[in-house]
């Protein structure tokens, strides 16, 4: 009996897998399942940025690239990041692509960037340049989505809770004080307030599946409608314009651009080829339509710093940093620069919106608990006064 479960436990184990050469037709459901699962798994920033920085220390110690990429493979535990760095490996070995040229196949791990860069560091023979270069852009970007996520983390905590508490009041507590109340009389000798509760507890409770469809239909349709082309211009050009948070998201927008700009600038790509893919790596569809537009008018001979001046979309600091940088001879320097201290504003932006989202968070709860208890209150009160008579 040990030996067939052993058996089993063995059938399936995860296998290695080379995309396009394994042959998984005639493997079990259950792995063909898992395999799916695995291969639509997502690659992390912080998996990205331990990849590059490791394969360039171990070329750095002597080793071939072929088996320092082998390694990698071997001992990555992310089981679809192995893999396709299993099949990268096959392809170079077998196939004779380059390394930038494999890479090209999985365009939702590797940004469009990161393989113009390595492209850059093979033709240059500073590949090694190249990888230290986009695992310093991924661990920045890493630590960027750190900070706002850490910011928002508190409010968001907080309106689960709210919105568990009232779910649990609705389906629990109401429908045990609706009879109660309900002793007293017609439900219009009830407060206004305890009759909206239990209305809307009986809403709820009857009709929770019309409340489940119409959140994620909503929710279906606005997410279709912002990756639809004028949607998504629409909702960035919002988010550009929003209130309260519309400087900390162009301070955000303007650390990407200064900082993917000098990256790609200090590994050799050439200045309208940087604005290319600057504009196809910037996810807001607004500053990237702009930046391609930049790209355009730079390619008829316009200064680079003279097309983000007269472009209002950007911080004009920008156009003014871009200038000194072109006529020093120093572009990407400046724009790390220029990243760093946009990076402390938006470390000071974030915590001021932390303090001014806690008291509006505090003034929600507050005001939910004391419409909650008076709703509960008012009627027992009313019953006390019918008792002492």
């Amino acid at each position: 009996m040990a030996k067939k479960n052993f058996s089993l436990l063995n059938q399936f184990k995860v296998r290695d897998v080379i995309y396009g050469v394994t042959d998984q037709r005639d493997d079990p459901f259950l792995i063909k399942l898992n395999n799916f699962l695995i291969d639509h798994s997502p690659v992390r920033l912080k998996e990205k940025s331990l990849l590059f920085q490791s394969l360039r220390l171990l070329i750095a110690s002597g080793i071939r690239f072929t088996r320092a990429l082998h390694m990698l493979a071997e001992r990555n535990k992310n089981l679809r990041l192995k893999r396709i760095l299993k099949t990268i490996l096959y392809d170079m070995e077998n196939n004779g692509l380059s390394f930038s040229r494999a890479m090209q196949k999985y365009p939702d791990v590797f940004a469009w960037a990161e393989i113009k860069m390595i492209y850059s560091g093979e033709v240059s023979g500073e590949l090694e340049n190249s990888l230290a270069s986009i695992a310093k852009q991924l661990q920045k970007s890493l630590e960027l989505d750190i900070r706002v996520k850490s910011a928002l983390l508190y409010p968001a905590t907080v309106m689960v809770a709210i919105v568990i508490a009232a779910i649990i009041i609705m389906l629990v507590v109401i429908p045990k004080f609706e009879n109660l109340f309900m002793s007293l009389g017609s439900d219009k000798k009830l407060p206004l307030a305890t009759n909206i509760l239990i209305n809307s507890s009986n809403f709820f409770i009857n009709y929770w599946w019309f409340i489940v469809t119409v959140i994620f239909g909503g929710g279906f349709i606005f997410q279709n409608w912002k990756n639809s082309e004028t949607g998504k211009l629409k909702w960035d050009g919002f988010l550009l314009k929003m209130p309260i948070f519309k400087n900390l998201i162009n301070n955000i927008q303007t650390i990407k651009i200064s900082s993917n700009f000098s990256t790609l600038l200090k590994s050799g790509v050439p200045v309208t080829k940087s604005l290319k893919i600057l504009s196809e790596i910037i996810p807001n569809a607004v500053i990237s339509d702009a930046i391609f537009d930049i790209e355009h008018k730079v390619q008829k001979g316009t200064p680079m710093f003279q097309c983000f001046k007269e472009n209002k979309i950007f911080d004009p600091i920008l156009g003014e940093i871009i200038e000194i940088g072109e006529k020093g001879g120093r572009v990407s320097e400046i724009l790390e620069k220029t990243s760093g201290q946009y990076e402390l504003e938006v470390d000071a932006q974030l915590k001021n919106l932390t303090s001014l989202i806690e008291p509006i968070v505090i003034f929600i709860v507050g005001g939910a608990v004391v419409f909650i208890a008076m709703a509960i209150l008012m009627p027992i009160f009313q019953m006390q006064e019918i008792f002492s008579i």
